[in-house]
């Protein structure tokens, strides 16, 4: 990720007020920056690690950031990504990408930070020894060490112990690596590579197991050490589970929405590694400045700093901090340290600390900085302009000395007036060569189970640096503070009000090719194929006259098509065109074709061959990232009988643009548009994922729907969810059966057909073993089960080691029509292109009527 200036590395202050949207910029009240200056005066560091969003103990970090004030961070081993989506269609990478922002926006509500390793959420896995080996267990174990000797933790906890009681492989092998790398970050011969990026081997005094009471499973006990999080803060005006319900609650991807709790609540923890604490979680750690060589006179200063603080005019406080800013700039008395551990350990204090004080100052004189753009999007070769803006809103002795952004560099010199505004607007070029903004997790191909990031100082981080960073200069009493801001795109939306988003780099050409599946060989009823296209569009983002354009679609180092052409370029324009493949299905199947469009822009030919993908929604940023479009072309003979779908809405899938790349006629039904008129039109009904879930009214219609299948109808219900957070309680099918939490996790796993004879695996396509090669993630989740005698079930699978389960697919017939409920992943593998569920789906669709 290209940076006009490098990013200082500041410390994260646990703040305590923040706005609710992600990118607003914090202000911070009286409270808060008291809750701040007590915090300078400790000295404790808490590592908590597990293996996914939402894993995460809230109510725990939320205690020991803002309690405590210990300084807190959550390392989540992975990104969320192969999980389910409550409020979108997103999957995989990009389903990671909406769970890292969500758990960013956990941690700003609960005080802690984050960080991640390269760890690639595979799907649900049923052993730690599989999760160790998807992910590289000595690639993710070096880069727990790495986070545990950037962060220097005194204690490490964990979510998860390392066996079955886990509940999931992942889980148990984050507790595997946490202890694993307990002792390898202390290890002066491990991962040594390391070193020469400034950190050192770090022992952290204990790592703890928190323990857990989850459903059916109670890990706790009385003779353990144990901690009431429960408590009140006046200061906050809120008690520490109410803050974590508000933290757990971000996880909207996940339906995680939790009421806020009030009263005692105690977590309990069993020691795994190091001595057991007996009082205290940081029981033997000095957290306070007594730790530090020479620091109890640092000690004495933040305590007379808080004595003579003042909740109506924080400004008066400047002066003080200051003396203590320019002391601990210095490095306090540190020359007099006993040892180079020690000297260290002093010096990382003393620059952590002095962040703290520098923000603490800037929060005191209320002084609001920002540097933003009108443009959301920066292109390369173009330029943007930047509005900076600066307002003293309190009569404190700061004044504006410059501002620097990329070559920009002004001396301003200006005794900032209180509470008026001051701004200057510069235009900037963006040049060239910069690089398009890209999560740099993502920059490189992704490995089988991990992420490739070859720059050891990115690993770990949450999310990338801005792209661009506005430094203003301002001076205290002959004292310099750089003060560095992102530029951000700030817009007023006439509802939401002001609203701010990352700005993002992008290239003058965007390329997009779709759909992303083409079905070549459908069969309807009248045995006529269909006629597929590719349709490629390239989206100029500048304005240029007579730009030679080349177009190539591509089947591997094969040149489809080609085409030479040129085109006035008007900055927002996209131009289209279509290739049909009718000539060239005999040589397509299973291949992925991309296109490359060549632009004379600024003066050279350039290959622009990326589609830039947006995501947004209303609690996150919006999320902006690059990827190859590509279109799977399948050659598999695929018969459809019938015509008209109509899709039921669940939690969000790309089920229907599959159903509709069929051949299909899909209408979406809302809850008025289910009656018994409007139903009879339709050759199958589909109910979404997770609709038992997600759609309260649907069992309203419960008897509507039956009546459906009486006259002739076909209802096809894929997976809805049983856990703590989301159970089906309503009827579904016309004869009772269990939705459970079966599921069958590996998508090799052999599936045996034991009811050869049963239409759905013959009509009107022949299924066979070989339609179950090539699927991705998973076979099937939350499996029927305790089916009712007249439910068939003509598939059994199982994982490796376990027992054959039969509640992938039941049917039933039902008066005229049939039911059908479905664990089997549809969601995932028909947006994969997977010929065989295309053909397992067009049967289900087809299922003939009963005499």
């Amino acid at each position: 990720m290209k940076q006009l200036l490098p990013l200082l590395i500041l410390s994260v202050i646990s703040c305590y007020s923040f706005p609710a949207h992600a990118q607003t910029p914090p202000a911070y009240n009286s409270a808060d920056i008291y809750l701040q200056l007590k915090k300078l005066n400790v000295l404790g560091r808490v590592l908590y690690i597990a293996a996914h969003p939402d894993d995460e103990n809230t109510r725990l970090l939320a205690y020991l950031a803002k309690e405590k004030q210990y300084r807190t961070g959550y390392l989540s081993l992975t990104r969320g990504d192969g999980g389910q989506n409550l409020i979108g269609d997103e999957q995989g990478i990009e389903l990671g990408l909406i769970r890292t922002q969500e758990l960013l926006a956990a941690r700003r509500t609960d005080g802690a930070e984050q960080f991640f390793s390269r760890a690639y959420d595979f799907g649900f896995s049923k052993s730690s020894q599989e999760a160790m080996e998807i992910w590289g267990h000595d690639k993710i174990l070096s880069d727990v060490v790495w986070v545990i000797r950037n962060f220097k933790p005194d204690v490490i906890i964990t979510r998860f112990p390392g066996d079955e009681r886990a509940g999931h492989g992942h889980h148990a092998a984050s507790a595997i690596l946490a202890n694993e790398a307990f002792k390898a970050a202390a290890d002066a011969t491990m991962f040594t590579e390391q070193f020469k990026y400034g950190v050192q081997p770090w022992q952290a005094r204990r790592i703890l197991w928190n323990t857990f009471n989850f459903g059916t499973t109670n890990t706790t006990a009385e003779d353990q050490f144990k901690l009431d999080v429960g408590t009140y803060s006046s200061l906050l005006g809120k008690s520490f589970g109410e803050i974590a319900s508000e933290s757990r609650s971000q996880h909207k991807s996940q339906g995680f929405g939790v009421p806020r709790q009030r009263g005692q609540a105690f977590e309990y923890f069993l020691t795994t590694g190091g001595d057991a604490p007996k009082t205290d979680l940081l029981d033997g750690v000095n957290v306070s400045w007594n730790a530090v060589q020479f620091g109890e006179g640092i000690e004495r200063m933040v305590n007379n700093i808080i004595a003579g603080y003042s909740f109506d005019h924080p400004e008066k406080s400047i002066d003080s901090l200051l003396v203590l800013y320019n002391l601990l700039q210095r490095g306090g008395n540190s020359n007099g340290a006993k040892s180079q551990a020690e000297h260290q350990e002093s010096m990382y204090w003393y620059k952590r600390k002095a962040e703290d004080v520098k923000q603490i100052m800037l929060a005191c004189s209320g002084l609001f900085a920002e540097a933003t753009t009108k443009n959301e999007y920066a292109i390369l070769g173009d330029s943007i302009k930047v509005d900076f803006s600066v307002n003293k809103r309190s009569a404190s002795g700061i004044n504006l000395v410059g501002i620097r952004l990329n070559k920009f560099d002004t001396t301003l010199n200006n005794a900032l007036p209180v509470n008026q505004n001051i701004s200057l607007t510069k235009a900037f070029f963006v040049p060239v060569n910069d690089t398009a903004t890209q999560p740099y997790w993502l920059v490189n191909p992704m490995q089988k189970g991990s992420f490739t990031v070859n720059d050891q100082t990115l690993i770990g981080k949450a999310e990338n640096d801005g792209n661009y960073i506005a430094t203003f200069i301002f001076d205290i009493k002959g004292t310099r503070l750089f003060v560095d801001k992102k530029v951000q795109y700030k817009y007023t939306d006439p509802i939401k009000g002001e609203l701010y988003e990352p700005l993002v780099i992008i290239p003058p050409v965007i390329v997009a090719v779709n759909p992303p599946v083409v079905l070549t060989n459908i069969k309807n009823e009248s045995k006529v194929g269909t006629s597929p296209v590719i349709n490629i569009q390239y989206k100029a983002t500048i304005t240029a006259p007579a730009v030679p354009v080349t177009i190539n679609v591509n089947k591997g180092a094969d040149i489809l098509f080609n085409k030479d052409t040129t085109v006035n370029f008007t900055a927002g324009s996209a131009y289209n065109f279509k290739m049909p493949l009718d000539a060239k299905t005999g040589r397509l199947n299973g291949d992925n074709i991309n296109v490359d469009v060549f632009a004379g822009v600024n003066g050279k030919k350039t290959l622009y061959k990326d589609y830039l993908r947006t995501i947004q929604y209303d609690h996150i940023p919006h999320i902006h990232y690059f990827y190859r479009d590509n279109v799977k072309a399948i050659n598999e003979e695929i018969k459809i009988v019938g015509k008209n779908i109509g899709y039921i809405v669940g939690a969000g899938d790309k089920v229907p643009q599959a159903l509709q790349q069929m051949g299909y006629n899909v209408t979406f039904l809302a809850e008025s548009a289910i009656t018994d008129e409007n139903l009879k039109r339709f050759d199958a009904v589909i109910a979404g994922v997770r609709v038992y879930n997600t759609q309260p009214w649907i069992n309203s219609k419960y008897d509507v729907l039956m009546r459906y299948i009486q006259n002739g109808g076909n209802y096809i219900v894929q997976y809805n969810t049983a856990n703590f957070i989301s159970s089906v309680a309503d009827k579904i099918g016309p004869y009772p059966f269990t939705v459970s939490r079966t599921r069958v996790t590996d998508e090799n796993a052999e599936v045996t057909i034991t009811q050869p004879g049963s239409s759905v695996l013959n009509y009107p396509n022949k299924i066979t073993p070989a339609d179950f090669k090539d699927w991705i993630q998973e076979r099937s989740i939350y499996q029927a089960e305790k089916q009712d005698a007249h439910y068939e079930a003509p598939l059994t699978m199982h994982d490796a080691n376990e027992t054959t389960t039969n509640g992938s697919l039941i049917i039933t017939k039902y008066g005229k029509g049939n039911f059908a409920y479905t664990g089997l992943v549809f969601f995932r593998e028909l947006p994969a292109g997977v010929a065989g569920a295309y053909r397992l789906m067009a049967n289900l669709i087809a299922l003939p009527q009963n005499n």
